[in-house]
């Protein structure tokens, strides 16, 4: 996220990422490593549901989990059951 985006969003933003973070942790998975997180929290913010999918509009949610589950990440690519699926779908063999 730019630094006009973090003042424009402040502490909610901050409180949005931490309910990220600890979501994903609670259910053994990893945020992607790339910069898609931050465009994540602010567009979350701004639309109030999961920039992929307007029919989530609480996500992260259970299907992201499930999603995870069956194929190693969610429909955003944000959430991955573990970095070695990650690795295998994104980095050069």
């Amino acid at each position: 996220m730019k630094k006009n985006s973090i003042k424009k969003f402040g502490k909610v933003a901050t409180g949005i990422r931490r309910e990220i973070c600890d979501w994903a942790r609670d259910n053994n998975l990893i945020i992607h490593p790339g910069g898609g997180f931050e465009y994540y929290v602010e567009s979350f913010y701004m639309f109030n549901h999961c920039p992929c999918d307007k029919t989530r509009a609480h996500c992260p949610c259970l299907e992201s989990i499930e999603e995870c589950k069956e194929q190693g990440f969610c429909k955003c690519r944000l959430f991955w059951r573990d970095y070695d699926i990650y690795k295998e779908k994104n980095l050069p063999v």
